[in-house]
């Protein structure tokens, strides 16, 4: 390697030929005896001084080309490799490992990590002989090998330094080195790192026992592409948090979307807007100001306006790391429940259980509408410069308008439906997806229908009423009778009534709330608008109590029970009960919904109580996928089990297609999706078994880079020292280019010290002959004394020829 700007200094190297042409040597006189022995000396004395005075001009061009040399500082590889390479010998085994961590996308000094880090590795590879063997491993979430071969004419390894691309989590560089010492070495082998040093990686990487495995005749070289010392100083704001899970979006129903954005490397406050788009369309822009050391967060609320697969996004403004200025999600939207209300028939209007049931379910949907368009209304007709509401005016407290909102928006997801139990249909049972049977009296047939579509997993809601007179009211949606075949149904039995009606003294309370259970969860101690006592004030006067089966010997270590008391009365009797008929889920109620009974339909409870009670028994889906996973981590599919020979075919964000293999269980059919490396969103298409009529099924999903915070931080080096002790670690901040590394690592070394010696050397051998000259014959042909040559050479030496002479005359 040399200085090509230094070579322009070459021309100099003419400076020895001007100065031996000036300079040639010239004739003396000299006197002697005859013509003949003038002539024989000037011949021999000639070829002498031509041999010495070319020799001069080799000696002084030399020195200039060796001092030329020497500035620009040229580089030549060993003397055992260079003989290799001549023989037929073995090269060096060079490993490069690329380090592809999210992080390298970083953009630092106005170039990314990563590509100063394929910059870098170009330049190493560039040093490289072609029989040398390159190893090239992409350290990313999961490391690859991309190139592992003779290096050639280095096109093919340039290439796919080329096509390194972040990716979107952490690299696994323990893994990466695995990769790198794996199998025997085909010479010399030295390991380069190409990496941003980046604090999450290395962490892992000096935590792993694989650095202690380095062999000893390994060379280590780390490469800091980073850019930056302290990546603290890099301002970036990043959108973090986890999409919507498992909240079962419903048409009409809010879905609520948690956006927080952090800020690293900020010197005061950093206003930004978080826009949020479902299919293309932006549907809400929320101003946030995160401060240094603080995030900042916002709930936005989604409303479904379609069942199917919604694809959408929260996305800031690009920064100097736009890989985590957006987070994906996907809602999997269920069309709006059928609820079937059964009511019995011939009973008074103002005890008819259909009335109250239809208030609570519909009436806040239509409540909510108008006043939306009472709120539009008074926008629209008050004044301009008017105040908002007039002074005084009490204002509605925002956790009650924000239940308000939340219970109507529950009740604008149902399609509510009451017939009486006279007129049902087995079409209206097949096509319901939740039914309510108020104060049951029914026939057997539509008790079989019932119970068929329950068993299927449609939901069921009993409410027990004025007409529930015996303990088996409801005989075919009961448990089979003992020495039947084990078809489980309804296990729970409604006693007869108890309580007086027209004794008010005596009336009842609830206790021992389940209130983790959805239903009761928005009344527990301490929640937002439950006031702590809005279950307290609930009196129930008559009440038909819930008799549980007793469960067999041994049976509650064999399985959970189905029977889960929710609530109960203060003297402990059970009144709301949860159990299953087959897929089904149940929910059973002692608390009959009229009032003649109890102050139930006119406490505030009753409408929250019913519309999370119908929410929470809607049928499962025949099939449910994770909504949101990270690179590389499986996303699990579950088919229920009915559909658990169904198949199953996933697609990616580039539209490759794989069918995934499902295992079948007893109560359905599991299975993942392991290829989740791209982030983007992906799609599950279930085709239903043979034999079934119902439309396939398709559930959405995305993966999102795996974000933990803004924050960008360096290992420091000697932490990246460290990490391989005792093995030595050469570490460059920066670039692979300098010379100097590779004169000390790369197998090569600089020659300039060398140059230098050499030209002193020259300078002695240019003295010595410069001063020789040949031996005079005296006039009787004898040669002079050594100490007459002396003093010739001395006098030549300090400009003086007389010395000579005079030493022959003292030596006389």
């Amino acid at each position: 390697m040399l200085n090509p700007l230094l070579l322009w200094f070459l021309p100099l190297a003419l400076v020895p030929v001007l100065l031996h042409l000036l300079n040639l040597h010239r004739l003396r006189e000299v006197e002697l005896p005859t013509y003949r022995f003038l002539m024989e000396g000037y011949v021999r004395q000639r070829r002498r001084v031509r041999l010495v005075e070319w020799l001069l001009l080799l000696l002084r061009t030399a020195v200039v080309l060796l001092v030329v040399g020497a500035l620009a500082r040229p580089v030549l590889g060993r003397f055992g490799g260079l003989f290799g390479d001549l023989f037929g010998g073995a090269g060096r085994d060079v490993v490069f490992v690329v380090d592809a961590g999210m992080t390298t996308g970083l953009v630092a000094e106005g170039t990314s990590a990563i590509h100063r880090g394929r910059e870098a590795a170009r330049a190493a590879a560039a040093r490289l002989g072609p029989g040398d063997f390159v190893t090239l491993v992409r350290a990313g979430m999961e490391p690859r090998v991309l190139h592992r071969a003779a290096l050639g004419d280095g096109r093919r390894l340039a290439t796919e330094i080329d096509g390194i691309e972040p990716d979107p989590g952490t690299s696994d560089l323990p893994a990466a080195l695995a990769e790198a010492l794996a199998g025997p070495p085909r010479g010399p082998r030295s390991v380069w790192l190409f990496s941003d040093c980046e604090r999450r990686a290395w962490r892992r990487l000096a935590e792993d026992p694989a650095t202690s495995r380095v062999p000893a005749e390994v060379q280590l070289v780390v490469v800091d592409v980073g850019g930056l010392g302290d990546r603290a100083g890099v301002a970036n704001l990043a959108v973090l948090g986890d999409p919507p899970r498992g909240q079962r979006p419903v048409v009409g129903l809010p879905v609520e979307l948690a956006v927080r954005i952090e800020g690293a490397g900020l010197t005061g406050l950093a206003e930004t807007k978080a826009t949020v788009v479902l299919d293309d369309e932006i549907v809400a822009r929320v101003p946030l100001v995160p401060t240094p050391g603080r995030a900042a967060t916002a709930t936005v609320a989604i409303v479904p306006q379609r069942p199917g697969v919604l694809r959408g996004r929260v996305e800031i403004p690009p920064d100097a790391f736009p890989d985590d200025d957006a987070l994906l999600f996907v809602l999997n939207v269920e069309p709006r429940v059928g609820v079937v209300v059964v009511a019995p028939r011939g009973v008074e209007p103002l005890f008819d259980p259909a009335l109250f049931l239809r208030l609570a379910l519909d009436s806040p949907r239509d409540r909510l509408a108008e006043g939306r368009r009472d709120a539009a209304a008074g926008a629209a007709a008050k004044p301009a410069g008017a105040a908002t509401k007039p002074a005084g005016a009490a204002a509605k407290p925002a956790d009650a308008a924000a239940k308000d909102a939340g219970i109507a928006a529950i009740a604008g997801s149902l399609d509510v439906s009451v017939v009486r139990s006279d007129r049902l249909e087995e079409r209206q049972v097949k096509a319901a997806d939740v039914i309510v049977l108020a104060d049951p009296r029914i026939d057997a047939a539509r008790q079989r229908w019932i119970r068929a579509r329950v068993e299927g997993g449609a939901g069921l809601v009993l409410v027990a009423g004025s007409h529930v007179r015996g303990p088996e009211p409801l005989p075919d949606l009961a448990a089979a009778a003992a020495g039947q075949p084990a078809r489980e149904g309804l296990a729970v039995r409604l006693a007869a009534p108890v309580g007086d009606p027209g004794d008010e003294t005596k009336g009842r309370t609830l206790d021992r709330v389940d209130h983790s259970h959805p239903i009761f969860a928005p009344f527990r101690p301490g929640a937002a608008g439950a006031g702590g006592s809005a279950l307290e004030t609930l009196v129930v006067f008559r009440h038909v109590p819930l008799e549980l089966p007793a469960a067999p010997r041994g049976a509650a270590t064999a399985r959970e029970p189905r029977e889960v008391v929710l609530a109960r009365l203060d003297d402990g009797t059970p009144v709301v009960v949860e159990t299953r008929i087959g897929r089904g889920r149940v929910i059973v109620s002692g608390l009959a919904v009229t009032p003649d009974w109890s102050n139930l339909p006119v406490h505030p409870a009753f409408v929250p109580i019913m519309l999370r009670a119908v929410q929470h028994v809607r049928p499962e889906p025949p099939a449910v996928a994770a909504e949101s996973v990270h690179p590389y981590e499986p996303a699990p599919v579950r088919l229920e089990s009915g559909w658990r020979r169904a198949v199953v075919q996933a697609s990616g964000p580039a539209g490759d297609k794989r069918v995934i293999d499902m295992v079948p269980g007893d109560t359905g059919a599991t299975g993942a999706l392991d290829d989740t490396r791209a982030v983007g969103f992906y799609e599950f298409a279930v085709e239903p078994p043979a034999g079934q009529t119902a439309p396939p099924v398709r559930l959405g999903m995305a993966v999102n880079r795996d974000v933990e915070t803004a924050a960008f931080a360096a290992y420091a080096p000697e932490d990246v020292a460290a990490a391989f002790a005792p093995h030595p670690v050469a570490r460059l901040a920066g670039t692979a280019a300098d010379p100097v590394l590779h004169g000390r690592l790369g197998g090569k070394r600089e020659i300039w010290r060398w140059l230098i010696a050499a030209v002193f050397a020259l300078f002695f051998a240019d003295f010595f002959l410069s001063t020789l000259r040949p031996p005079e014959a005296t006039a009787a042909g004898a040669e002079r004394s050594w100490r007459a040559r002396a003093g010739d050479w001395l006098g030549r030496a300090v400009g003086n020829t007389a010395l000579g002479d005079a030493a022959e005359r003292s030596a006389a």
